[in-house]
């Protein structure tokens, strides 16, 4: 492809050189001939082992590769290649394959946030602790902030001054173990409140956990809720492990980008969906997450759902590795709006994507609060949004996943206006800033906040719940003094009015502090040539990357460096890409149709 593009270009130098080669004129004029058969063909059985490879990561039997060998006729021999094709694309190890293909291609880090990273407590949930073995009550749970847990006084039957107090017990079923039951014992077996009375005659929400040094802890008299809900069987440190995929919960939102993009590929669902779906998958520990997320922000709309941790229950789509019914590690699809009801999902709370939901929301022109942030796929999940946690981060970070860009110095030499105030319009920081900050425009509201764990700050959604903003906290003054790094202060140096990325004046965040949250475009904005429909949040961001092309193009890429085995050249192969985004549109942007098309091109059967 690149000779054939080249070839017009070489033929017009050889005429500059004169009469000598004059001929060359002619040759110049006519068209291309067709291209020649390329001679480095590999053989049927190759093809074969580059198939299972591809597509399961493994080699095929012998018995498949003699077969296909012992076969006479070129014709059956093609047959037989289609249908290993076609098998390996229904099997639970092509699931395998792309999931650990989207762990390559969406690449974040890990779920944490505060002091250090393995002090992790991103569950926000009251921690659970177990009694020692020998106890009266060994290996009941107990609340962390029970008030006789020191020494484990409540597992021995003891008060906190070692008197003699017969604890209360209780079997539940938990949550995190559906269909089995465990015992809790003091305050988590006894306490059915909902809410307790707070300092100056003050209510608290039982269902809204307090951060800790370590552990977490529901507030002072307080259960742990419904199937223990409010609560989470974890401790100390033990908390953090990201390598342990079944026992804590760090690890489930680093898979949940990869994840996604295996269940869209296994079920056949529209690609797109991982930029403009409003479902996502998750185990019981990812669900959890989600509810405690809903929950700190103030919503009570999960509290009596009974459902959402029973597998056994759940008819929707999971992946092929967890077929029990009842397996809480089941990937199993969920409307986010259903757990976090701050995620909005714009139909009903149907499964879907596509351009048809829109949320419009402008904080200049309203003080009343969004009803939440529209989900957006892997635009709005937990762990790419904690994993770079800054919205030109996300920015950029989601420019170069989902529209293949690059971002690059500028050329030596080149000149640029002087810095004032806004990157975006002066200084050589613009080069990047002109498409950066009009996309970072989309990620404002996903932030941490010191005041809800002072070791390890949690994910919050300004201006959204219970998170409203104030003119306090936009200066720093709130909740924090400006030296303890809040958000708040952040915001006050990031979020600068009249600038490409807050584009308030003074006078709307006077009327408005929630302003500088504006995350929408505006209408002269243009982004990857487009300049979007007014859809608020990551989900307008989706919006683009889809109708200006970019996603199908970089897709396209993705998919044909990781299965027929080569980069296509952005530019110097761009007839090509384009030929095959029509090709994987028409397809409806399913992975296993455009697989077993690129597997039946001649490039997958050519060798080195």
């Amino acid at each position: 492809m690149r000779l054939r593009m080249f070839f017009p270009r070489l033929c017009l130098a050889l005429v500059a050189l004169g009469p000598l080669l004059a001929h060359a004129q002619q040759q110049c004029s006519a068209p291309p001939g067709p291209r020649p058969a390329p001679t480095d063909i590999i053989s049927d059985t190759r093809a074969l082992r580059r198939i299972a490879l591809t597509l399961e990561g493994t080699t095929p039997d012998i018995a498949e590769l003699e077969a296909l060998a012992a076969e006479a006729s070129a014709e059956a021999r093609q047959s037989m290649l289609q249908q290993a094709i076609d098998r390996r694309l229904q099997s639970p190890a092509f699931y395998d394959q792309m999931v650990r293909f989207g762990h390559e291609w969406i690449s974040i880090g890990t779920y944490t946030k505060g002091a250090q990273g393995d002090a992790y407590q991103g569950d926000m949930a009251g921690h659970l602790f177990r009694c020692n073995t020998g106890t009266a009550h060994a290996n009941a749970y107990f609340i962390n902030d029970d008030p006789d847990a020191n020494m484990q006084n409540v597992c021995k039957d003891l008060d906190k001054n070692g008197a003699a107090k017969t604890q209360a017990t209780l079997q539940v079923e938990p949550w995190w173990a559906p269909g089995t039951q465990v015992t809790v014992v003091g305050v988590a077996a006894s306490s059915t409140a909902t809410t307790v009375p707070g300092p100056n005659n003050t209510t608290v929400d039982c269902g809204r956990a307090n951060g800790g040094y370590y552990d977490p802890s529901v507030p002072d008299g307080c259960g742990c809720g419904p199937n223990l809900v409010w609560c989470a069987p974890l401790s100390g440190l033990g908390a953090g492990s990201v390598y342990d995929l079944y026992g804590s919960q760090r690890r489930h939102p680093f898979e949940e980008p990869a994840r996604l993009l295996g269940h869209l590929a296994w079920h056949d669902r529209d690609l797109s969906d991982l930029v403009l779906g409003n479902y996502s998958v998750g185990t019981n520990w990812l669900r959890h997450l989600y509810v405690r997320h809903g929950r700190q922000h103030g919503s009570t709309a999960t509290d009596a759902n009974t459902t959402w941790w029973k597998p056994a229950a759940d008819t929707s789509a999971r992946d092929p590795r967890h077929p029990d019914a009842n397996d809480p590690q089941a990937w199993r699809e969920f409307v986010v709006e259903d757990l976090n009801p701050f995620f909005l999902s714009l139909t009903n709370k149907q499964p879907g994507g596509g351009f048809g939901r829109t949320y419009h929301y402008d904080p200049r022109t309203t003080t009343t609060p969004p009803e939440g942030l529209p989900s957006a796929g892997v635009l709005t999940m937990m762990g790419p949004n904690s994993s770079w946690p800054r919205e030109r981060v996300r920015a950029a970070r989601f420019l170069e996943v989902f529209a293949c860009s690059a971002f690059s110095p500028p050329a030596a030499g080149s000149t640029f206006p002087p810095y004032q105030n806004d990157p975006a319009t002066g200084g050589t920081c613009l080069h990047c800033h002109t498409t950066l900050d009009p996309a970072a425009i989309f990620f404002k509201r996903w932030d941490f906040d010191p005041q809800s764990s002072y070791y390890v700050p949690w994910p919050f959604l300004g201006g959204i719940g219970r998170y409203r903003i104030t003119a306090a906290w936009i200066s720093g003054r709130y909740p924090f003094s400006a030296a303890d790094g809040s958000p708040g202060f952040r915001w006050k140096n990031a979020f600068v009015p009249n600038t490409v990325m807050t584009p308030v004046t003074p006078e709307q965040i006077a009327a408005n502090p929630e302003a500088v949250l504006l995350d929408t475009m505006p209408q002269t904005y243009s982004l990857l040539g487009e300049s979007g429909d007014g859809t608020m949040g990551p989900l307008g961001f989706g919006k683009i990357l889809v109708s200006s092309g970019a996603f199908d193009r970089c897709a396209v890429r993705k998919l044909y460096a990781r299965f027929v085995g080569r980069e296509l050249h952005p530019a110097d192969e761009r007839p090509y890409i384009d030929a095959l985004v029509k090709q994987f549109v028409n397809d409806g942007r399913k992975v296993r149709p455009f697989i077993r098309y690129l597997m039946t091109q001649t490039e997958f059967r050519r060798g080195l």
